[in-house]
């Protein structure tokens, strides 16, 4: 259609279709970031046991104790790195919500341009966060390919700490499975294996679904939590996160969390957390978001040094002259550490 410029016009509020990324696994169990000034991060975990202290007879000396040991696991960060390109076509053509009798400079585009740069290549850093976080705790391991790197990075989840429920009869969408049994033989797991008390659980669609479907349990959740003896509402209003309830008996939150990302290889869109599939963890647990630090090129082109930087983002910019345009850059080597993996149980619960 062809614009009339005598025509009065408006230019209404843009309407953006980006899809900001969600944070329901980090931010419920990887709440402590924590930031290094090496591309290595060293973890001891004490070795301990249950150990009950021994009787002696009251003319006998004490008993030696031995001390215990420890474990170090040795961790290295995987680095992202994200770039966009600010040429002049981009400077004198109209930035999205633009007005078309607004007439801005090219300095007021490029500072909107810039702005909008960065906050793209922060969410998608952001989103990739999320991601190694579900796949640490989903998988007990995370696997990293991109360009120059495939390797594998795994935490040490014992073995009975991923289940898939072999017969029919005990499957979620069978009438006949006892769900709340279920998962309090799954929590007493975690608690054996880490000393901590899972208390959310987060599940896939299909396993959701399921769970809904069973008319005698949805009847039985409790919606409602009771703290102190106060009933209060649990949180709201997160979006993409929906609070099912609590199934007595169980001392679990259940939690749907719907997000999606798109496979780099693949270009299809995943669900963040596996649709068949139920994560039971511990928000108390020792977990930590680790990030290790970016060598980066400081000062002018005649005395550049290279420094090395701490920080969860490290943004960088510089200009070429042939042809000309601008670079922006993020930096990130994030590596979330579920320290407490015996915390984590998986378990598939719909074929």
């Amino acid at each position: 259609m062809a614009i009339d410029l005598y025509e009065p016009r408006t230019m209404a509020r843009m309407l953006s279709e980006m899809k900001p990324p969600r944070t329901f696994i980090r931010d419920t169990f990887f709440r402590n970031h924590e930031e290094y000034g090496t591309e290595h991060v060293d973890v001891d975990i004490e070795i301990g046991a249950r150990r009950l202290a021994p009787f002696v007879s009251p003319r006998l000396a004490g008993k030696v104790v031995d001390t215990v040991g420890f474990k170090t696991s040795v961790y290295k960060n995987p680095t992202i790195s994200l770039k966009k390109v600010l040429t002049g076509d981009h400077l004198q053509a109209r930035v999205p919500g633009e007005s078309l009798y607004e007439n801005r400079s090219p300095e007021e585009r490029q500072a909107i341009l810039l702005g909008k740069g960065l906050a793209d290549l922060d969410q998608m850093i952001t989103r990739r966060e999320e991601w190694m976080c579900a796949q640490a705790l989903f998988t007990g391991q995370i696997h990293v390919v991109g360009d120059g790197v495939d390797e594998v990075i795994t935490f040490g989840r014992p073995a009975e700490l991923t289940i898939a429920l072999p017969a029919a009869a005990q499957r979620w969408d069978a009438d006949t499975a006892d769900i709340p049994k279920q998962l309090r033989d799954w929590r007493r797991a975690c608690v054996k294996a880490s000393g901590q008390s899972p208390d959310t659980a987060i599940l896939g669609a299909k396993a959701a679904d399921a769970l809904l479907a069973n008319e005698k349990l949805r009847k039985t959740l409790d919606t409602l939590r009771q703290d102190m003896g106060k009933i209060s509402p649990e949180l709201m209003g997160t979006p993409g996160v929906t609070y099912l309830g609590q199934l007595k008996g169980t001392g679990i939150d259940l939690w749907v969390y719907d997000e999606w990302y798109v496979d780099p290889d693949t270009g299809d869109e995943l669900p963040m957390v596996p649709e068949k599939e139920v994560l039971i963890g511990s928000s108390r647990a020792y977990t930590a978001l680790r990030y290790a630090a970016v060598p980066v090129a400081t000062g002018s082109d005649g005395s550049s040094t290279l420094s090395i930087v701490r920080g969860a983002r490290i943004p960088d910019s510089w200009i070429e002259k042939e042809p000309p345009a601008r670079f922006i850059k993020i930096s990130s080597r994030p590596l979330p550490v579920p320290i407490q993996i015996g915390a984590f149980l998986k378990a598939t619960v719909v074929a």
